[in-house]
């Protein structure tokens, strides 16, 4: 059982939320005191709360000496207030709650997953290997997440005078609905153009053991004509509905996966629905989420595909 200790502080209070608070996962490593920018960020977009969360494993035993567990509970105290600190400077109105939970990193930011809008991870924290790109904790929570989870990586440039670049979301024939209404709010909140993608491949059965086989022009027209109306299809209700956002539709011949990554070199944003699988050791990631979190040279949001309509959106 988790037993918070929040503390809050700040300037008045903001206008009510309406969309939920915004919580980051903060454990003092670079990564996620990039994560903390992109939080506050969000959180003003917002009008809402930023919860600085840091989680701390330790279990108290009873009659016995405590002096290296209040040790380690005033170092999880500074940390997170240092990460507080950093998302005030950044935005001096933002109301910031700064809270230490007893507990294990990946069980308290899926717990705060319940409370929250809108989750925030670094990729890589304190206790990753330095040669893999996606933490021992960013991964799980990715995986297990029950809201929004933007996640950040190490080396995205957060400085305020950046030159800010387009929102890209992934549109597959699976239901995207979750992630193009939190790509298109995000855009229009923003102010910044939206780029959909959709990848598509040769029909497999003509190319089964057929090296170097060119299909017919007209499968190939079929196929790209076939997947020009599957993303025109998807976005359409949401062209409607968001009628402000300037939209570039691409289709593109590619694994989805690869169109995406090499998306995110130029990308403020990479949005994509989070479809999950369960298996023998509970919820995974599917093969397309996994590899983008992996490779992806910017932020990523993954919206799961039973996110409430608000939840992804970054402003009205």
């Amino acid at each position: 059982m988790s037993q918070p200790s929040t503390s809050a502080t700040g300037s008045p209070s903001p206008p009510t939320p309406v969309l939920g608070h915004v919580v980051v996962g903060f454990d003092g490593s670079p990564g996620a005191e990039r994560a903390v920018d992109l939080a506050a960020d969000e959180a003003v977009l917002r009008h809402s709360t930023l919860e600085v969360l840091h989680a701390l494993e330790w279990v108290e035993v009873a009659g016995a000496d405590d002096r290296f567990g209040r040790q380690l509970r005033e170092n999880a105290r500074t940390i997170v207030d240092r990460g507080a600190a950093r998302a005030r400077a950044r935005h001096g109105d933002l109301s910031v709650l700064a809270t230490v939970e007893l507990a294990n990193a990946i069980d308290a930011l899926e717990a705060a997953s319940d409370r929250a809008a809108l989750l925030v991870v670094g990729s890589r924290g304190m206790g990753g290997f330095a040669g893999l790109l996606m933490g021992s904790v960013s991964l799980p929570a990715a995986a297990a997440a029950r809201c929004p989870l933007l996640v950040v990586h190490p080396d995205h440039a957060t400085a305020a005078d950046r030159t800010p670049k387009s929102i890209v979301v992934g549109v597959s024939e699976d239901d995207c609905t979750p992630a193009l209404e939190a790509a298109f709010a995000q855009a229009q909140a923003r102010h910044l153009p939206l780029r959909a993608i959709h990848a598509w491949r040769y029909p497999a059965a003509t190319m089964a053991g057929r090296v170097g086989f060119a299909p017919a022009v007209s499968v190939m027209d079929d196929r790209r004509a076939a997947a020009r109306a599957t993303l025109a299809a998807a976005l359409e209700p949401l062209g409607e509905k968001y009628p402000y956002v300037t939209v570039t539709e691409d289709v593109v011949l590619d694994t989805p996966a690869h169109a995406l990554i090499t998306a995110s070199a130029d990308a403020e944003l990479i949005v994509l629905t989070a479809h999950r699988d369960t298996g023998r050791f509970g919820p995974n990631l599917g093969r397309i989420t996994h590899t983008v979190l992996h490779h992806a040279k910017s932020p990523t949001l993954l919206v799961p595909i039973h996110a409430r309509p608000d939840q992804g959106r970054a402003g009205r």
